[in-house]
C-alpha cells in the first residue's frame, strides 16, 4: 500500500501545527476528517480530536521535517535544505522483522519533499523523492538505538526523474533521520553528507497543542502577532 492522501493530510496538519500555521492546517484536516467545512467549530478543531487523528494515522507511519546544510561540489557548506518526509511501514503482522530492528522492520513506502537554497538566498529549487524500494531487511544497532535500511528510489533532477537510486535510511533513536543517496548518478548535487532531518513525535505535537490550545487560538495569536508587526 501506498502513501494515502489522507495520509498526507494528517501529516501536513502536524506540520502545522509545529510551525504555527493553522490557518493552513485547518482546511485539509477538516477535508480529511470528513468534517462539514461550513460548520464553524469543526470536530477537528479541537486538541483530543486533533491528536485522536495523529495517533490513527500515525500507527504504521513515521514523519518529520528535513532541516540540513549540504556541501557543494568543492565540499564546502554552500546549500541549506529543508522540507519533509513521510515513511509508511509494513504492518507487523505482514513482517516479523520489527522484533529484531526495532520499530521499524520492512518500510512500504517513503516520499520526501526538498526546498534547497543558497546561503545567498539564490538558486532556489525543489526535490521529489519517491517510488522507493527496501532491499534487504533493516539492520538495528541496538549499541546506537539506530535502524539502517538500503532501497532504492526516483529522485527528480533539473534533466529530469533519476530512477533506480540506491539510497541509504537511517533512523537514530527515533529522533533523527539520515538519508543518503548514492552522489553518482545525481552528480554529487547533494554533497558528501547526509541530508539530516528530525522524526516528528507525538509527544511534539502534544506538547504544541497544550500549549497553544486548538487551531481557533493559535490562528488568534497569529492575527495578534501581525497587528503588533
Amino acid at each position: 500500500m501506498k502513501i494515502t492522501y489522507t495520509t498526507i493530510a494528517a501529516m501536513v496538519a502536524a506540520f502545522a501545527i509545529i510551525g504555527g500555521i493553522f490557518g493552513t492546517a485547518a482546511p485539509v484536516v477538516a477535508q480529511t476528517s470528513g468534517a462539514d467545512s461550513a460548520t464553524p467549530g469543526a470536530s477537528m478543531d479541537t486538541s483530543g480530536n486533533m491528536m485522536t487523528m495523529w495517533n490513527q494515522s500515525g500507527a504504521n507511519h513515521k514523519w518529520g521535517m528535513i532541516a540540513s546544510i549540504q556541501n557543494d561540489e568543492q565540499g564546502q557548506p554552500a546549500w541549506v535544505v529543508a522540507g519533509h518526509w513521510i515513511m509508511q511501514m509494513a504492518s507487523q503482522n505482514d513482517t516479523a522483522a520489527a522484533n529484531t530492528t526495532g520499530s521499524i522492520g520492512r518500510i512500504s513506502d517513503f516520499h520526501a519533499m526538498l526546498q534547497m537554497v543558497r546561503f545567498n538566498g539564490s538558486a532556489m529549487h525543489t526535490h521529489e523523492i519517491s517510488n522507493f524500494t527496501q532491499v534487504g531487511d533493516a539492520t538495528f544497532d541496538s549499541s546506537t538505538n539506530s535502524t539502517t535500511i538500503e532501497g532504492t528510489a526516483t529522485i527528480t533532477m533539473r534533466e529530469g526523474p533519476v530512477p533506480d537510486v540506491q539510497m541509504t535510511i537511517e533512523i537514530a533513536q527515533d529522533k533523527v533521520i539520515a538519508i543518503s543517496p548514492d552522489p553518482t548518478p545525481l552528480q554529487n548535487h547533494f554533497g558528501d553528507t547526509p541530508i539530516y532531518g528530525i522524526v516528528v513525535s507525538p509527544e511534539m505535537i502534544k506538547q504544541m497543542i497544550m500549549r497553544y490550545g486548538d487551531m481557533g487560538g493559535m490562528m488568534n495569536m497569529t492575527k495578534m502577532g501581525d497587528m503588533t508587526q
